[in-house]
């Protein structure tokens, strides 16, 4: 009886293993009715939020009300993703951001955290190569380009007329998810994903083409 006993207490404690098939989730998994009223190509969005790769958001204007790093957060958590969001900045526009957030509550929910583009360019260059290729996802605020451009020692040590955000997609090989308010209305716009495969030459030649792409979707809401 003793032998039995322990027999069925071992198998009580023995973890049990569930096989689940992985889907992606879907749009209407991921995003409310609501989020549809004030955001339009979230397909995007979910597309990049399913991919085990990290991406980069480039950021045209400037979000002050933080909806969309807030949805961001909010469907990683909805989605139980491994990815956190980091927002890239000068100081003083994230000081503005952090300001807004008026409850620690809130700033627990949010999740996402600032990085300060006004350190030590490499120390910033490094960190944000090392969150891309852990998978996370880089928010790159407008204003960050005027104050800071990555390092890299590659085929040219100085890329003229070139965003924060192509230098870091080329160099890391991850995609572009590009954001604008559509023209006469506070929708926000997710573009499709523009990868850096779909340029081809040296660096510089890459990242000019592709910030003129990125430049022609801005103009294109504008319209």
């Amino acid at each position: 009886m003793g032998k039995l006993s322990f027999l069925l207490a071992e198998d009580y404690i023995k973890p049990k293993i569930y096989f689940k098939s992985k889907q992606s989730s879907t749009i209407n998994d991921i995003f409310t009715s609501e989020d549809k009223k004030y955001f339009s190509g979230l397909e995007n969005l979910a597309r990049l939020l399913n991919a085990p790769r990290g991406f980069i958001v480039n950021a045209f204007q400037i979000d002050y009300y933080q909806s969309l790093p807030r949805l961001i957060a909010k469907s990683l958590k909805k989605s139980h993703s491994f990815k956190k969001l980091y927002i890239l900045g000068p100081e003083l526009s994230l000081s503005i951001l952090k300001r807004s957030t008026k409850t620690i509550y809130e700033t627990q929910y949010n999740g996402y955290e600032y990085i300060n583009v006004e350190q030590d360019t490499d120390f910033v260059t490094s960190q944000c190569e090392k969150l891309i290729q852990e998978g996370h996802i880089l928010y790159i605020l407008p204003e960050t380009n005027v104050c800071w451009k990555p390092q890299y020692k590659s085929e040219s040590d100085d890329i003229p007329h070139s965003l924060c955000s192509t230098l870091l997609s080329q160099q890391l090989h991850v995609p572009i998810l590009a954001t604008a308010y559509e023209n006469g209305s506070e929708k926000i716009k997710l573009f499709s994903p523009d990868s850096p495969d779909s340029y081809s030459g040296d660096l510089e030649n890459r990242v000019f083409a592709q910030s003129e792409a990125l430049c022609r979707l801005l103009e294109s809401t504008k319209k």
